[in-house]
């Protein structure tokens, strides 16, 4: 159920009971539409809230405010006019979505100030809450000012008066009688929701459809009087219902349209509408964080889909490094059948089975020698590119699973503490920008793993925690990449990548992993500490295990000092 008048009607007796003679001590704004104001009497206090949020406009009592964000002009306006003020009167205009707040201000002046009115009119994107001079129903100021631009029916701007905005012709729901009730519905058996919400006022879409759904067990008009009953206070059973989790209504009556919803009762009005909004919002917030990692992830995707569509184009050109052997070496094979200042030759293929004649452009200032070197340079470059090319893409391999680890999270997600954490990891993996500074900052744009670049080219990488050395060794790491631990010592796994699959492993790579292992272990004070190296295909992590522990076979030892190298990416 949205803020109807129903629920506005319970407020206001129940505000009544607990501010009517109170001292307004405070105001301060939750944001844009929201305003907090602690109200009390000797030591007892109370928050109001008022909001004229186009979709959550409201008035209640709130266990406390809101984090505040810098006070906006109204909010200073309403202190200078309000605080320290009485509260005389609280009331509903009509039937109205309208509270109406009168404040009796204090001044150090003889003569006394006028009473001012705070009114909060919760209707929708009309939404509004109005400060007015009583003496005279001048508005002194209101959260949204409308001209005569804006609205053809009301204006609502400092100095005007302060009217009520367009009434509709309804009917009044404690005078209703059968007869009328009748009439209103033309005698049907069966009725839509809307009838009852055109005609009667104070009927909100909940009510309307309430009366329908109790209409199904008994006569329309035994369904009307059901609701009706709930309108006097003494018969309210304030409650809030709740649908997977998800807020439904804050009613002061059972809703039938609901018959699977969880129902939790409270004492007042005020507590179920407090609750159903502490629920909207907490909801809103997941929704909006949901969208925010949703949008990062996304935008990580495209983003090493991009890297990928360029690597792939780097390997299918660094791939053209035989072709760069072969002419070589059939310029060799050649060398007496060209001479120099040739633009090319046509020579025949001997490394194809077709045997065909390949044309092969030259150098006119070069020897036909030097021609058949500059081949084999162009072969050598092009073969380290190929092997810096495949290390690429094994990085990227593994950060797309990464990203494919953080999407499910992301999927399953389902409290605001567990999207909270995932930010933190976000922010951790480079998806989302730090507002850290300094080392934390570099340390977060590492990612998952602490990566490094050997001596000989290969990427090595660090697992940071036992979850990452999971991901490590679970996801990331291939049968042919060679796996380090510090020996019976805690510590990180360390993995280093072979895209190429080798055979070996150069000692001064394995050296510097292994200083790796032994630094980012418990070990790491140590002058000579034991670290294990096998193939990742001999390393298990057996079903069950807790995080970071494994079995493995076929390895060796190696006995290093701690150490970090120089470089690091």
């Amino acid at each position: 159920m949205s803020y109807d008048s129903l629920a506005l009607r319970f407020v206001v007796h129940e505000l009544r009971d607990a501010l009517l003679g109170s001292t307004i001590r405070h105001i301060e704004q939750a944001n844009a539409h929201t305003f907090s104001f602690k109200i009390g009497r000797a030591a007892e206090n109370h928050w109001l809230t008022l909001s004229a949020h186009s979709l959550h406009a409201r008035a209640h009592l709130i266990e406390k405010p809101p984090p505040g964000q810098k006070q906006s002009y109204l909010a200073d306006f309403l202190t200078t006019h309000l605080r320290r003020g009485t509260i005389t009167e609280i009331e509903q205009l009509g039937w109205d979505r309208i509270l109406k707040i009168t404040v009796q201000p204090v001044s150090d002046d003889p003569i006394q100030p006028s009473p001012k009115a705070l009114i909060a009119e919760c209707m929708g994107k009309y939404s509004n809450i109005i400060l007015v001079d009583t003496e005279d129903d001048r508005i002194l100021e209101s959260l949204k000012r409308i001209d005569e631009t804006m609205s053809r029916h009301r204006e609502v701007m400092p100095g005007e008066t302060y009217t009520l905005p367009p009434q509709q012709e309804k009917l009044d729901p404690l005078t209703l009688d059968k007869a009328a009730f009748t009439e209103l519905v033309g005698g049907q058996a069966q009725v839509s929701w809307r009838q009852l919400f055109n005609k009667i006022d104070g009927f909100g879409p909940t009510l309307a459809k309430e009366v329908v759904a109790r209409a199904a067990e008994t006569e329309l008009w035994d369904a009307y009087q059901q609701v009706i009953a709930y309108f006097d206070p003494k018969h309210a059973t304030p409650q809030l219902l709740m649908d997977n989790d998800e807020p439904i209504a804050a009613s002061p009556l059972p809703l039938h349209q609901f018959p699977q919803a969880f129902c939790q009762a409270f004492e007042t009005m005020n507590e179920a509408l407090g609750a159903y909004y502490d629920a909207i919002t907490l909801k809103e917030l997941m929704d909006s964080e949901q969208h925010a990692l949703t949008q990062a992830l996304k935008k990580q995707e495209n983003l090493l889909q991009r890297k990928a569509d360029g690597l792939c184009n780097d390997l299918e050109r660094a791939e053209k490094s035989e072709d760069y052997r072969i002419q070589g070496e059939l310029l060799l094979a050649n060398l007496h059948n060209i001479t120099r200042g040739q633009k090319q030759v046509e020579l025949q293929n001997y490394y194809s089975p077709e045997l065909e004649m390949l044309v092969i452009p030259l150098d006119p200032e070069q020897t036909p020698s030097e021609n058949a070197q500059a081949y084999f340079k162009k072969y050598t470059k092009a073969k380290r590119g190929r092997s810096r090319i495949l290390q690429l893409i094994s990085d990227l391999e593994a950060e797309q699973e990464t990203l494919r680890l953080c999407v499910s999270k992301l999927e399953s997600a389902d409290t605001l503490q567990t999207l909270q954490r995932l930010r933190t990891e976000f922010v951790t993996n480079g998806y989302i920008k730090s507002s850290q500074r300094g080392k934390q900052k570099q340390e977060a744009s590492d990612g998952p793993f602490r990566k490094y670049t050997s001596t000989n080219g290969f990427q090595i990488y660090v697992g940071r925690n036992s979850q990452s050395n999971d991901l490590l060794l679970r996801q990331i790491a291939k049968p042919r990449d060679m796996w380090l631990h510090t020996k019976q010592i805690h510590g990180s796994h360390v993995i280093i990548r072979n895209p190429e699959n080798r055979q070996d492993i150069p000692m001064p790579t394995l050296l510097q992993a292994a200083q790796l292992a032994a630094y980012y272990s418990k070990a790491h004070h140590a002058s000579n500490v034991p670290v294990d190296y096998t193939w990742a295909r001999y390393v298990v992590k057996r079903k069950g295990n807790v995080a970071g522990y494994v079995h493995y076979t076929r390895e060796k030892t190696l006995y290093v000092e701690p150490a970090v190298p120089k470089r690091k990416e």
